[in-house]
């Protein structure tokens, strides 16, 4: 803490009348310390400094006289922090409450700061005289409102010490979960470690919004050099060999990887030599070939070569195939109405993708001990008999294999393909137009995707928020209406099956932005209390309740007696 000084601390030197000689080198420097002193005495409201006494007591032991030092602080008083507390109080008694002015107060301190600070002034004075940290800096910490300028300086100024050490402070405090996002963060690796640490907790721990807030967070911090990406890569690679919960850590590895890509970052060298890839020189020419950033695209040399490497009598290990980039170049060649593969190759873009996904492999140490193929024929036929019918692109000939269609969606590999067929289809601008009260195929099929793949969850949301979300202009109002109320069809089957809290967030949130018309939330609604009863959960409580207390929602839907649904929900809720 830094010391306040009192009167009593600061003692005038005595003149025992002998002078000094005009042109001595300690007059020299005492003028020079007392020309700094007025210069500081000169600044505005200078006597409200924390550092006041200390340049009085200086200017003293230099000579100086106290009648300057009275005159010069009166001149520079104008009182601009009393002026402010006026200010307030005058607020107030005009009837804003206390903490509407003091967050205006805070926000416009805040925007000062941000818009004037000085980094080189602020690494000069930072610490005082004696080595201890200023007061007001711990002081502010421990509030909310100045951590948060503290990360908006620190991303602005990421090479100043003091902003710097001060998210050190923070992170030694214990708001580790705050500074996520901070990029200056990721400088000094005991921080780092820590933030890593917390976020993979917190990741583990929560799910839907939450869980997107914190990986966005968390991408963000481990790119921003190549050495954190490389040292969180590394973390998780080897905590995924963990075999209680490992892979839980092994699939976050890839989610950040993906999101690296999706940030213009070329992480396929990292990826390869972590998984051991640089020990087979031709299978890691053959995929960094295909998937660096500048590429990005299967081409028929590469994917022979892996033909050849991986339906030989001694493959290399399936780790090298197991890249969610290889996954998704393969299925988009073999799943996308269009695409054309050679006759030639055409077998060998299927085996790569059927190894990838089907074969397991048991390893002691660093030796393969055996290769299990038992599922790799069957997946290999599942994907060529739906992939003849994507190349037809004929729905009829979907109806008619309807049932195979069904057996073999239970692949996850597959249903990945046919999402990504479906999603194609019904992206285009005339799908929806002429539609009837049938729901059409490619909608069915995304129903059973969801019924049978937990993990394809938050996809097929996706893929279903972007097109209740699309324009159709082309089509009559009413028209749209109804093609909105099949896609709310699919979110609560989505629902239905596991699905439960992103979905109601997502209606939650187009209610509160109004940006979807109420008689569509209020067909939502009652589908879902035609589905649901209780027990409820606090969460599902807490993102449905606002839904069903909104009266342009649920008027129409509650009866005078309260014995509808909707009446019973809320009563349930208030027990």
């Amino acid at each position: 803490m830094s010391r306040r000084y009192s009167c009593s601390d600061i003692k005038i030197p005595e003149h025992d009348g002998l002078m000094e000689d005009e042109d001595s080198p300690q007059e020299s420097e005492n003028e020079k310390v007392l020309k700094q002193c007025r210069v500081a005495f000169q600044e505005k409201d200078s006597i409200c400094e924390a550092s006041i006494f200390k340049t009085v007591k200086k200017y003293f032991n230099a000579g100086g006289t106290p009648e300057e030092v009275v005159t010069s602080l009166a001149d520079s008083f104008e009182g601009v922090g009393n002026l402010a507390r006026q200010l307030v109080l005058w607020l107030q008694f005009c009837g804003e409450s206390q903490a509407n002015v003091e967050r205006f107060v805070e926000q416009h301190v805040k925007d000062l700061l941000v818009q004037n600070f000085d980094p080189k002034k602020a690494d000069s004075f930072f610490v005082s005289d004696e080595g201890d940290l200023p007061g007001w800096l711990e002081e502010m910490i421990s509030y909310p409102t100045w951590r948060n300028l503290f990360y908006i300086l620190a991303d602005k100024h990421p090479d100043c010490i003091m902003l710097n050490f001060t998210i050190k402070l923070i992170s030694d405090a214990g708001f580790t979960d705050e500074i996520s996002s901070v990029s200056s963060a990721s400088q000094q690796i005991v921080v780092f470690s820590k933030i890593l640490n917390t976020s993979i907790a917190s990741i583990l721990r929560f799910r839907g919004s939450t869980l997107e807030s914190i990986l966005a967070d968390l991408t963000k911090l481990v790119c921003s050099s190549k050495h954190t990406y490389f040292y969180t890569m590394s973390l998780l690679h080897h905590a995924g060999k963990d075999r209680g919960g490992g892979y839980k850590l092994r699939y976050l590895a890839q989610e950040l990887g993906k999101r690296a890509r999706d940030m213009n970052h070329d992480t396929c060298h990292i990826t390869l030599a972590l998984c051991g890839a640089g020990a087979y020189p031709t299978i890691y020419q053959s995929l960094t070939s295909m998937l660096t950033l500048s590429k990005n695209t299967l081409n028929t040399g590469d994917i022979t070569t892996l033909y050849q490497l991986y339906s030989s009598d001694d493959p290399p290990p399936v780790a090298f195939l197991r890249l969610p980039q290889l996954y998704e170049l393969l299925i988009e060649s073999l799943y996308t109405p269009g695409r054309k593969i050679s006759k030639e190759h055409y077998d060998k873009f299927i085996f790569i993708l059927a190894y990838a996904v089907s074969v397991t492999e048991r390893w002691d140490s660093e030796h393969r001990k055996s290769i299990n193929t038992k599922r790799l024929e069957p997946t290999i036929d599942a994907i060529k008999k739906t992939h003849r019918l994507v190349g037809l692109n004929d729905t009829n000939e979907w109806l008619c294999d309807l049932d195979m269609v069904f057996k073999y969606i239970k692949y996850p590999v597959v249903s990945m393909g046919i999402l990504k067929y479906c999603k194609h289809i019904t992206m285009d601008e005339g799908y929806f137009k002429g539609v009837s009260d049938t729901v059409p195929l490619h909608l069915v099929m995304i129903d059973e995707i969801a019924t049978n793949h937990p993990l394809h969850h938050e996809t097929v949301f996706k893929f279903l928020k972007l097109l209740f979300e699309r324009s159709h202009e082309h089509l009559q109002e009413l028209e749209q209406i109804e093609i909105r109320k099949m896609i709310l069809d699919r979110m609560v089957h989505l629902l239905c099956v596991g699905h439960v809290i992103p979905v109601i967030q997502y209606i939650r949130q187009c209610l509160d932005h109004e940006t979807t018309d109420k008689s569509l939330i209020r067909y939502f609604t009652a589908e879902v209390m035609e589905y649901t009863c209780s027990p409820y959960s606090e969460e599902f409580i807490t993102e449905f309740l606002p839904i069903a207390k909104d009266k342009d929602v649920t008027s129409s839907l509650r009866n005078i007696n309260e014995s509808d649904s909707i009446s019973q929900f809320i009563e349930y809720c208030g027990r």
